[in-house]
């Protein structure tokens, strides 16, 4: 799908990935609809880009549940981009309830519920794009990132199913795999000292590299995955091998579908 007068929304989008991600789109000539909890930023971002601000706390069920409703009555979303993401670094156990709650629902629940929202709409109208910014965290788990890692493995999960939903049909799926990016919280998660061990050994394995990656590069790669329609976007190169191991079954599946009526109940 062509970015040039599609209107994207980017969640997540008032600092880290998710401003560069909106600039990145905006760059290739979308409208920018942005969503974000800090209104002030978010005000600031949109006016930057030219596009709409929508402040959503999307811990807030209510709130997430009438978001697609308030961005399409100022024109329909022709790509989302489910970029909001929060951690919770440390053992799982020492976690309340309240943070496996928050974290799922922003994590995991908010994206398949603005996924099942925005659907219908595309599907009516002829066109459509999906993005999940899913993480290596859904690929290879470690101390500290539990709770993260499981939501993120969701995420990917839930992306290849309704990808096989979407077969032969005009809205199209990205599901972004990366490894650390030059944000907030990655210095977050390297904080607690089992994890950034773990990362450690995996840079010494080179099961992912040593420099963070460049958020820039992270999202115009996700703005040219949209343009080109592909399925995944991974990085660093260092963690294909592992994130195609985690695929495969879920390619198998695909193949399995082919020919299947899915439109006859």
């Amino acid at each position: 799908m062509q970015l040039r007068n599609a209107r994207v929304l980017v969640t997540g989008a008032s600092r880290g990935l998710g401003k560069n991600i909106a600039a990145a789109v905006a760059r290739h000539g979308a409208d920018v609809a942005v969503v974000a909890r800090n209104g002030d930023q978010l005000e600031s971002l949109a006016k930057e880009l030219g596009g709409k601000a929508y402040p959503t706390d999307l811990m807030d069920p209510a709130a997430v549940e009438s978001l697609i409703e308030r961005v399409e009555a100022d024109g329909p979303v022709d790509v989302l981009i489910n970029n909001a993401g929060i951690d919770r670094v440390g053992r799982f156990y020492e976690s309340s309830s309240q943070d496996v709650r928050d974290l799922l629902q922003v994590n995991l629940i908010a994206p398949m519920e603005l996924c099942r929202q925005v659907m219908p709409g595309m599907l009516q109208r002829g066109r459509g794009h999906i993005v999940n910014v899913s993480s290596m965290g859904a690929i290879s788990t470690g101390p500290g990132v539990t709770l993260y890692g499981a939501s993120k493995a969701g995420l990917s999960h839930f992306t290849a199913g309704i990808r096989s939903e979407l077969r032969e049909k005009p809205v199209n799926t990205t599901l972004v795999q990366i490894g650390e990016v030059k944000t907030d919280m990655i210095d977050n998660i390297r904080a607690f000292g089992p994890a950034r061990r773990t990362i450690e050994r995996a840079i010494k394995w080179k099961m992912t590299s040593a420099e963070p990656l460049d958020a820039d590069m992270v999202a115009e790669a996700i703005a040219q995955a949209i343009e080109n329609n592909r399925k995944h976007v991974i990085l660093p190169k260092s963690i294909k091998v592992m994130a195609n191991f985690t695929e495969f079954p879920r390619r198998v599946s695909e193949l399995m579908l082919t020919g299947i009526d899915q439109d006859t109940d």
